[in-house]
């Protein structure tokens, strides 16, 4: 089969932690072709979606970086299936891409997440619809709604609605000499919806990243904050193991299947602290390397799943 990853700039993927790599390299072992394209080497001619795709080189360079060889127009026609993995933020650039790929499906690709679900589903707000399953939230841009959230709870975090990777999150505490000032740049002084959630504290220090596909667990990471810093991502330096996954994850995953299906998010990260669900990875999922602690098995188990659905 020929895949294409759409992917961010190839010379600034990590190869000994990114999931698309650790993708391709399991596809590459299946024999399959891979080509790599960015979202702005997207067009359409003729109503025919073409991108400017070339091969990725996997082997590392000396700087530890991979590269790609040389580029040529591939017709999306030819494609068997499209891996969008881009990661955020959602802007206008990101939503034209999705409008491009949406003509590629009509006309018989297969494009993984489909391009309408990543959208229309929001990472930080979709969890909204499952509020038996979160903690307590409240998502607004007024600081006083936030401030009595906070007194209220004692303890809350505070997320950008469209941000990744653990940028923009805070730590808000009720007394805290410097609360209004963080809910105001949070906020942009009242000018942008942010989330607020009850800290949960499961005892750990950590969160869970469970990797599912169509809605069916897979396999799980455990990530742990470096200490003073709370945050459990890690692209902020949170460590990550392999970890097995759980009746609550499952539950949980078992919960969310009917929307993720119904939406054609056919591979998510759904992130957990304790039993509480946090947020649902759409745009490009990771933690495929961390899962297995990297010798692959993870990686090629999503992609045979993946792939098993054109069939």
């Amino acid at each position: 089969m020929k895949l294409l990853f759409v992917v961010d700039p190839i010379g600034g993927l990590d190869p000994g932690h990114d999931s698309s790599v650790a993708l391709m390299r399991a596809a590459v072992a299946r024999e399959h072709e891979v080509l790599t394209t960015e979202m702005r080497h997207l067009s359409v001619r003729d109503s025919h979606v073409l991108a400017w795709a070339a091969a990725p080189e996997l082997q590392p360079t000396a700087h530890g970086r991979i590269t790609a060889g040389p580029g040529a127009i591939v017709d999306l026609d030819d494609v068997d299936l499209v891996l969008v993995r881009t990661d955020p933020p959602v802007n206008d650039d990101y939503l034209r891409a999705t409008y491009l790929l949406d003509v590629a499906v009509r006309r018989g690709t297969a494009v993984t997440n489909h391009p309408e679900a990543l959208r229309n589903t929001n990472e930080k707000l979709f969890a909204l619809r499952f509020p038996e399953l979160i903690p307590e939230t409240v998502v607004s841009a007024s600081a006083v709604e936030l401030t009595g959230a906070v007194e209220r709870w004692g303890r809350a975090v505070l997320k950008p609605t469209d941000a990744m990777g653990g940028r923009g999150v805070l730590l808000l505490e009720r007394g805290h000499p410097n609360l209004a000032a963080l809910i105001e740049t949070g906020t942009a002084r009242g000018s942008r919806h942010v989330i607020v959630q009850r800290f949960v504290d499961d005892g750990t220090g950590s969160d869970r990243r469970i990797l599912a596909v169509d809605g069916e667990p897979v396999a799980a990471l455990r990530r742990t904050a470096q200490a003073p810093d709370f945050r459990c991502n890690m692209a902020v330096g949170a460590s990550a193991a392999a970890a097995p996954l759980t009746a609550r994850d499952r539950e949980i995953c078992v919960a969310l299947q009917t929307e993720l299906l119904a939406r054609g998010i056919a591979f998510a990260g759904v992130d957990v602290i304790g039993d509480r669900l946090i947020e649902v990875n759409v745009t490009s999922p990771t933690g495929l390397r961390e899962a297995d602690d990297g010798s692959g098995a993870v990686a090629d188990d999503v992609l045979r799943r993946l792939l098993a659905r054109l069939k």
